[in-house]
């Protein structure tokens, strides 16, 4: 049978690593040192080489004849039996398949043996994430207190999953994903040594769609040199991969702005083939980066943005027809609807959001260089003075126009109540039950003897500003708002400044008990229908478009409950997330 290349070629020796420079300079320091931790914890992303250096460890330990200290000859028993799979001193495990506490306990038992032909014992663990919680509590003490002849190297994808009693006791270190540059001249070295013919492209396009894994690469031009009859071609990676490719999506973004249906016909097309809908906004994303960033620094920023010669072209080419707004904008857009796509979005569905997007783009951003029609002045009949209200800006709430403001008094302040109740109802609940007063020019609001916990609500800085401004708008600009419980009294600042306390001996002001109409209003009034419609309509429209998650239950919330969204966190962990690494990045 003949052998997988990612297996051919797999690195015998440290030199041969791709793209792991810290975390080889660690262990061959260690070698050379005779420093080597008793426990490794090995974590980073799929196929970036965990599993290669472990073993190149197990080798170096073992190594009956190093090179310059930390370079595993190949050569000896140990390392060819090593290589061949062949070692009863180096137990390779896969956490996913032997994770209970059975498995490990019977681990324990064989930990103690001394090696059978070897200096050390090697124990990797695969895929460390995977054991369950009494399997980690009963590795521990082994892991922290092994034989002197023992050593654990635990790789993983995910470290934030193992214990931190685990990672404690182990020399956490993370891993990278590879560069596309150093996957391309790992595949250019492969394709000579199989003596295959390759196009630049068709290996540019495979270290591409690998994402950091030099493994998928391999696997991947495995695939593509049987579809090409033996030569590795961009027709043949084309047909692999099923549409998607970054010559695909060089050509959408071309074809924005066309008054035909390009677009939309370019994104049926790839998603027919069989694309991935991740992998396309993702790749969309990646262009309009790179073409925002070529818009605001130009040529220089070429060379750090990791690209081939072709890419610099179709960026030179294409991104005069851009200006930077609009690729920020689309870059948002597609930041946005990648949650959505993760957790499967229809590609119809996508086809229409793209589509529909860039070109709504365009033709908003071609708006203002239409040349405008000649304006005509006509005079307004003397009769009427009156002017038309504004029309509101596309996409914006309608304003709702404020009634005029009227006079703060006892008989009014029913109809101020009702406001709260359709526009503050944390406000509204505060100021039941209590007594008010007014005099034309201040309102004095008493909290009940039972009170004392409204009372501290009202005081709150926000609510203290949102009650002088909604008694501003409605009372006018002059009145004052007074609070108080007890001896206490409290201005409500209405210019964001701090609550001026005011002495209960400063003013002598009659107090009156609410009247029965001053109870919640049944029905809402017209302007509050009208604000409420409002809303309603611009949280679906947020909502369509993905703005917030939820956006309409948080609303809810803050409507009934008051407070203020401080923060919104999209928990979507990669695979190479890492936790607490020991070792600095570089």
């Amino acid at each position: 049978m003949k052998i997988s290349l990612y297996r051919k070629y797999r690195p015998d020796s440290f030199h041969e690593v791709a793209e792991q420079p810290m975390a080889v300079d660690v262990l061959k320091k260690a070698l050379i040192r005779d420093r080597v931790a008793h426990a490794y914890l090995f974590s980073g992303p799929r196929g970036c080489g965990k599993t290669t250096l472990a073993r190149l460890l197990a080798k170096a330990l073992n190594c009956e004849s190093l090179k310059d200290g930390y370079e595993p000859c190949g050569q000896c028993r140990s390392c060819l039996s090593i290589t061949a799979g062949e070692s009863l001193d180096v137990i390779e495990i896969d956490g996913a398949s032997n994770n209970s506490v059975e498995e490990v306990r019977e681990l324990k038992t064989h930990v103690s043996l001394s090696p059978f032909s070897s200096k050390w014992k090697v124990y990797i663990i695969d895929e460390v994430h995977m054991l369950s919680i009494s399997a980690f509590n009963a590795l521990l003490k082994t892991l922290e207190e092994p034989p002197s002849f023992v050593a654990f190297i635990l790789a993983t994808t995910e470290p934030f999953k193992v214990p931190a009693t685990i990672r404690s006791r182990c020399q956490h270190i993370p891993f990278r994903r590879i560069r596309v540059g150093d996957i391309s001249a790992r595949l250019e070295e492969v394709a000579d040594r199989e003596e295959v013919p390759w196009e630049e492209g068709a290996v540019r396009e495979l270290a591409r769609q690998a994402d950091g894994a030099l493994r998928d690469a391999l696997s991947m031009m495995e695939q593509a040199l049987s579809l090409g009859d033996g030569a590795l071609t961009e027709e043949a990676v084309g047909r692999l991969l099923g549409g998607g490719a970054l010559s695909d999506l060089e050509r959408w973004v071309a074809s924005a702005g066309a008054e035909s249906a390009e677009p939309f016909i370019i994104l049926e097309e790839m998603f027919l083939k069989g694309a991935s809908a991740q992998r396309v906004v993702e790749g969309i994303f990646l262009i309009f980066r790179n073409l925002w960033a070529w818009r605001k620094w130009g040529d220089p920023i070429i060379e750090s943005l990791s690209i081939s010669d072709s890419e610099a072209v179709f960026l030179k080419k294409e991104g005069p027809r851009w200006t930077p707004p609009m690729l920020s904008e689309m870059m948002l857009f597609c930041s946005r609807i990648i949650p959505q796509v993760r957790s499967g979005l229809r590609s119809d569905v996508l086809t229409g959001l793209l589509a529909a997007r860039i070109q709504e783009l365009w033709e908003t951003d071609a708006e203002p260089e239409r040349p405008a029609p000649p304006k005509k002045t006509i005079k307004p009949p003397a009769a009427s003075e009156s002017k038309s209200p504004p029309l509101p800006a596309v996409g914006q709430p309608e304003a709702i126009p404020r009634p005029d403001p009227v006079p703060a008094t006892p008989e009014n302040w029913p109809e101020f109540e009702k406001m709260l109740f359709s526009r503050d109802l944390l406000l509204y609940a505060v100021l039941a039950d209590t007594a008010v007063s007014a005099d034309g020019q201040t309102i004095t609001i008493l909290f009940p003897e039972d009170g004392a916990y409204s009372f501290e609500v009202a005081s709150i800085e926000r609510n203290s500003f949102s009650l002088a401004s909604r008694a501003a708008e409605f009372f006018g600009e002059d009145v004052t708002v007074l609070i108080g419980h007890g001896e206490k009294r409290k201005k409500c600042a209405s210019n964001g400044g701090q609550d001026d306390p005011v002495s209960v001996a400063d003013r002598d002001i009659p107090i009156f008990s609410p009247p029965a109409s001053m109870q919640a209003p049944e029905k809402e009034d017209e302007a509050a229908r009208q604000e409420r419609g409002s809303t309603d309509s611009r949280t679906a429209r947020e909502e369509e478009e993905g703005a917030i998650p939820f956006q309409g239950l948080v609303d809810q919330v803050l409507k009934w409950g008051g407070g203020e969204v401080v923060m919104i966190k999209r928990d979507d962990r990669a695979e190479d997330m890492t936790e607490d690494p020991l070792l600095p990045e570089d």
